[in-house]
């Protein structure tokens, strides 16, 4: 396929596209540093650089220029320096942590960790930084054995010394900690064991930060993230809910006390599903983000008896992980925005009294795009569904359409289940949508934006009423005259990818599909995947106690009934899905000589990341619908 129009855009250019990464504002709030991804040419992947921006100027330039990607940037707390990871001297190097002044100089590296760093943090004071670190040999491959992975050990490095050393006992994997304000005390979510599934079964603990042993302060059936410390050090609030993949999360905000161990929940019952909090300097309120809807919402909650402002109730940051970055006294931050028509960008936001919040563009990255695109914007609909819930979703028109003729409608299924389509820029939605189709992104239930009931609602009932809200959104929008009811295709990866499967087995209603790294039989998915804790939790039992139940979702189990076109798209080296699953549906629906097609991207995971892969994944799709649609 040549290249694919979008107005004045070709997918080449798609490909220049810089995407924002990680944004930090410093703690004097006078300039923010931010990573951005870019491809260089003849390379497959994006290289990440670090750039600065003075707030006051809105004045955003590249950095640091070094040959390897750059990110992580963490401030010094007086202001003055950045850490950061990178790599010294090539790729086949492990990441490690550097400094560089923001004033002159040339960047230094701190310390060396034999497995690399991750995940940055600078003490309160000043004279250390923490990170974690992968624990002992990397598995050999040949012959490859099958046992426990590493743990996520937490170090710190003491800034005149240069010397890592260890804060936390061996056997204990820290997915996320943060330091008190004191600089005294690090609370971490952590699990006993490595793998990847432990982090379903996670707890809150606090250590020294001089090290020692982890003292286990919560009692969680939930998982948590999002961990912050109050001014006084004596209170913990964080977002805790039931959640399908590790390190993503959104639910409702808790405190925990370092004084009588009391647990409170602070927002039960909200309409919104919060995804970070930070408290203010006068240990009472916390600003928080969430999803609602198809948007993201700014508050403002009162932790003595719940009452919340809402600051802003219509500004979409990142994907469905809405956060924000703050100054040291929390009246300014940063956060990435983005709507369906310009692409994203970092923005500064300052609190207007105690009721708004005053936004600002601090950077331009893909001024090409924004002056030459004929972006679309999206339709916010909504919908009643079984039970007579109301169902959200994105509806995007095609760019041009046939003298005479409806629009033929994608149906594009987000991963998760828990997760949400947000009102953001979408390249893959305006792409196909320049190439003549409407495109549906519903948010069934299951998905964030309702509140912990809406999103619960989904386990144990995969395949069933998450499955009908979908099915409900088409009709809705066959009913309006929007799409040609005779010409509707549904796919997506990950969850979107099972319940493209599903839907091809229960309903002749759509006549193309594209099943990505989807789940089709849940008994192999249990024994294979690197997160098996994720079936239980969604099917709501093991295969072992209850292999009905398994049997009763697996798409796999309905393939006989199976007329739709299908095209299956995975990565060889899926940890979270595997591709069995993928050979095991394509073989059931071969055998019943049902069009099917079947992809495997080598070296890829749980999606594409390399640039061919990604273009051919969008040229094989548009060329899939085209053809049966």
């Amino acid at each position: 396929m040549s290249d694919l129009q979008l107005g004045g855009m070709t997918l080449n250019l798609l490909f220049e596209m810089r995407v924002p990464g990680d944004c930090v504002m410093s703690p004097d709030g006078k300039r923010a540093a931010f990573v951005v991804w870019e491809h260089i040419p003849g390379e497959q992947k994006r290289r990440g650089r670090i750039w600065l921006v003075d707030i006051a100027s809105g004045d955003a330039r590249p950095f640091i220029h070094g040959k390897n990607s750059e990110y992580g940037p963490c401030w010094s707390p007086d202001s003055k320096q950045l850490a950061f990871i990178t790599t010294a001297d090539g790729d086949k190097e492990k990441p490690q942590i550097h400094l560089i002044s923001v004033e002159a100089g040339e960047a230094r590296q701190l310390c060396k960790m034999p497995n690399g760093v991750s995940n940055l943090s600078w003490s309160p004071d000043g004279f250390r930084l923490a990170f974690l670190s992968l624990e002992g040999e990397e598995p050999k491959t040949d012959p490859k054995v099958i046992t426990s992975r590493r743990h996520r050990r937490l170090w710190m490095v003491r800034l005149e010394h240069h010397i890592p050393e260890p804060i936390i006992p061996t056997g204990f994997s820290v997915w996320e900690y943060t330091w008190s304000p004191d600089s005294t005390t690090l609370a971490l979510y952590y699990a006993p064991g490595p793998d990847e599934t432990d982090w379903y079964r996670g707890q809150i603990g606090v250590v020294a930060a001089d090290g020692g042993a982890i003292r286990q302060i919560t009692h969680l059936t939930w998982q948590a993230r999002a961990l912050a410390w109050s001014p006084d050090s004596k209170q913990i609030a964080y977002v805790s809910g039931r959640w399908s993949d590790p390190g993503r999360g959104s639910g409702d905000i808790f405190t925990v006390s370092l004084v009588d161990g009391q647990t409170r929940n602070l927002t039960p019952g909200i309409a919104s599903n919060p995804t970070w909090c930070c408290w203010l300097p006068d240990g009472v309120h916390l600003l928080y983000t969430a999803c609602k809807d198809v948007t993201h919402q700014i508050g403002m909650l009162d932790s003595r008896d719940g009452t919340i402002t809402l600051l802003d109730k219509d500004f979409v940051m990142q994907w469905d992980q809405p956060s924000l970055s703050t100054a040291q006294d929390v009246q300014r931050f940063v956060a990435i925005h983005s709507t369906s028509t310009t692409p994203p960008d970092f923005w500064c936001g300052e609190l207007v009294g105690e009721q708004s919040i005053q936004w600002r563009k601090i950077s331009r990255l893909n001024p090409i795009i924004e002056e030459t695109v004929s972006a679309i914007a999206t339709e916010r609909i909504h919908y009643e569904s079984v039970d007579g819930w109301r169902i959200d979703g994105l509806f995007l028109p095609p760019l041009m359409r046939e003298d005479g003729k409806l629009p033929p409608l994608y149906v594009d299924v987000h991963g998760g289940p828990s997760g949400a389509e947000c009102d953001y820029w979408d390249s893959s939605s305006q792409i196909m949508a320049a190439q003549g189709f409407a495109i549906f992104r519903p948010n069934m239930r299951g998905s964030w934006g309702h509140g912990t009931a809406f999103a619960d609602a989904v386990l144990g009932d995969m395949g069933g009423k998450d499955f009908q809200d979908i099915l409900n959104g088409v009709e809705y929008l066959v009913q309006q005259g929007n799409v040609d009811g005779e010409r509707v295709g549904i796919g997506g990866w990950s969850n979107g990818g099972f319940l493209t499967a599903w839907a091809v087995t229960q309903t002749n209603r759509f006549k193309a599909a594209m099943m990505g790294a989807g789940i089709s039989d849940w008994f192999n998915m249990h024994a294979q995947t690197n997160i098996a804790d994720a079936d239980i939790l969604l099917l709501g039992t093991t295969p072992l106690e209850h292999p009905e139940v398994y049997h009763k979702h697996s798409p796999i189990t309905y393939a006989s009934r199976v007329v739709t076109p299908t095209l299956i798209l995975h990565g060889e080296d899926d940890p979270a899905v595997p591709v069995a699953q993928a050979y095991a549906f394509y073989r059931a629906l071969r055998e019943r000589n049902v069009p099917i097609e079947l992809v495997v991207y080598p070296r890829e995971g749980h999606g594409v990341g390399e640039r061919d892969h990604f273009r051919d994944v969008m040229e094989r799709l548009l060329g899939w619908l085209k053809r049966y649609l």
